[in-house]
């Protein structure tokens, strides 16, 4: 006993084997209550299986095909039958198809057979897919092998970020969701020794000593001002889009560009509201009409050095931190403004705050591109009033100084004269 354990526990399975014979007896009805030759509850049962069966574990090992059984044979019979029937009905859906052909022809003449042939089949036969496992084991190497190949020479790459699709394609108001906010890092605030008290309505939380925005307060604020620029550029206002940060040239151009307004991205020149005579009086003035087409008879009337400036009607400020100038002459002159304000901000300084991340281009990005598509709708809305010949904004006045306008050039000429 000794030997045939220590044979079996280092695999000599030869010598483990007893020499003596095995004599197998059977239970019958005269030894059916020996307890010996019962079979017992513990002992593994055989799993029933067909012969010759695909699913059987010695198949995929075995080279050779097995002799087909009678199971085997009823199936493929069945198959075949099967088959026979699809033909069937293929012959007779290709023969439907090609009456219809017949009597749909231009000409009111049968086609010929040469044309028929030349003709791609109406209904083509499906390509069969072997869903059957590899006869051998061989071949399922083969087929993994090449599987490998053709994964290592292409790499697919699927959900990959584009720092480019905010410019691209920037979300309308419709599309935003709490989630784009969030992936797009517009709730991360400052370090809690940075805040400024009057933006604690807009905190979420705390983290790892980095101030939270809530979403929340983002999406509403977001949406409001969203509505303000839309209103605005539907009425023909002027809006201003102001970001003078690095890497924000593009966002601030693009987002101008959409509401059909105008942009500064270098620097905001101090006076430019206040003494905009003298830095802006000598630019061009150009007069348009409802479609925006411009009238040259009434362009020239306007001397470059004799006209007031126009202010801009709304202003959207990308990072008010670095424009206290021109939020302050915005207010001196009761310009409205929107601003992105980040939790070292105040959120008086704006008229319409957008509690949000100013520091992230991403985040500077998805509000300023959803801006410039709430601008686009405006202009949209504007353009369409104006194609039924109605304007969406005051213009009974432009008669009067017109008319100011050419009698003070007569009386120029008048006393030039004289």
């Amino acid at each position: 006993m000794i030997i045939r354990q220590f044979c079996a526990r280092h695999g000599r399975t030869a010598l483990s084997q007893s020499a003596r014979t095995k004599v197998r007896s059977y239970a019958d009805s005269r030894n059916v209550d020996n307890p010996t030759f019962r079979p017992s509850e513990r002992d593994l049962k055989p799993r029933p299986t067909i012969p010759g069966h695909p699913d059987e574990a010695s198949s995929i090992l075995d080279s050779t095909s097995k002799p087909p059984t009678a199971a085997t044979r009823s199936v493929e019979e069945k198959l075949e039958d099967q088959k026979k029937s699809m033909r069937s009905l293929h012959a007779d859906v290709n023969a439907h198809i090609m009456a219809r052909i017949q009597s749909f022809n231009e000409a009111g003449q049968p086609l010929s057979t040469a044309e028929v042939k030349e003709r791609p089949a109406p209904l083509e036969k499906p390509q069969r897919t072997d869903t059957t496992p590899f006869r051998n084991l061989q071949a399922l190497n083969r087929h993994r092998r090449r599987e490998q190949r053709e994964a290592r020479r292409v790499t697919h790459l699927v959900q990959t970020y584009d720092p480019t699709s905010l410019l691209r394609d920037p979300p309308t108001p419709a599309r935003l969701t709490l989630p784009m906010l969030l992936a797009n890092q517009t709730h991360l605030g400052h370090a809690t020794s940075l805040w400024n008290p009057a933006n604690s309505g807009y905190i979420f939380g705390v983290r790892d000593g980095i101030h939270i925005i809530s979403l929340d307060a983002t999406y509403a604020y977001l949406l409001r001002a969203a509505k303000v620029v839309e209103e605005v550029a539907r009425r023909g206002g002027i809006i201003l889009f102001v970001g003078t940060r690095d890497g924000t040239e593009e966002i601030t151009v693009n987002s101008a560009k959409l509401a059909g307004g105008y942009h500064i991205f270098h620097r905001w020149v101090p006076g430019s509201l206040t003494n905009g005579q003298q830095i802006l009086g000598s630019g061009r003035v150009k007069v348009v009409d409802i479609h925006d087409n411009e009238l040259e008879e009434y362009s020239r009337k306007f001397a470059p050095g004799n006209h007031t400036p126009m202010r801009p009607d709304l202003v959207v400020c990308l990072n008010p931190l670095e424009n206290q100038v021109c939020l302050h002459e915005c207010g001196l002159f009761s310009v409205p403004t929107i601003g992105v304000i980040d939790t070292d901000a105040n959120p008086t300084w704006v008229t319409y705050p957008i509690p949000a991340n100013d520091d992230s281009l991403r985040s500077v990005a998805l509000i300023s591109g959803l801006l410039g598509q709430a601008g686009k709708e405006g202009q949209r809305r504007r353009k369409l009033e104006a194609m039924r010949g109605e304007a969406t904004y005051p213009h009974d006045h432009l008669g009067k100084l017109f008319e100011g306008m050419d009698l003070r050039a007569s009386m120029n000429a008048e006393s030039a004269e004289q």
